[in-house]
């Protein structure tokens, strides 16, 4: 699986990029802000976008509006990487588009399974639509 982590902290990009390709035998790319993460989808072609809410210049969630209204980005699943503890700002992203989220500061080992466990979630709900 191909995940494009984006974080404007360098210490958490480089956590997530561990814990994904060490623990979870992914191919990690990382991208400091939202401007970055847009010019690299389509070299990079992610198969999940793991995105931060707070970054400065660009918002997750202004990056998730960008991702959504493009025919080549709108069907990449976006799990937002949080510390947001409201029910209904969360709920908003998912309404928005995002498949889920990730709490932070989340645990290392466990990133893989967390974001499988989301993307299945994803995969069995279109999977029993009509």
């Amino acid at each position: 699986m191909k995940v494009l982590f984006v974080d404007d902290d360098a210490l958490m990009r480089r956590l997530g990029e561990i814990a994904l390709s060490e623990f979870g035998a992914m191919t990690v790319e990382t991208a400091s802000d939202g401007p970055e993460a847009l010019g690299m989808i389509e070299g990079f072609a992610p198969d999940v976008i793991l995105l931060d809410f707070f970054m400065p210049g660009m918002n997750g969630d202004e990056v998730l509006k960008v991702l959504r209204s493009s025919l080549a980005t709108r069907s990449i699943p976006v799990v937002f990487l949080t510390a947001l503890d409201n029910e209904e700002e969360l709920a908003a992203l998912v309404a928005a588009g995002a498949v889920g989220w990730i709490m932070k500061p989340f645990d290392p080992s466990a990133l893989s399974e967390e974001l499988e466990a989301i993307l299945g979630h994803v995969l069995d709900d279109e999977l029993s639509l009509p």
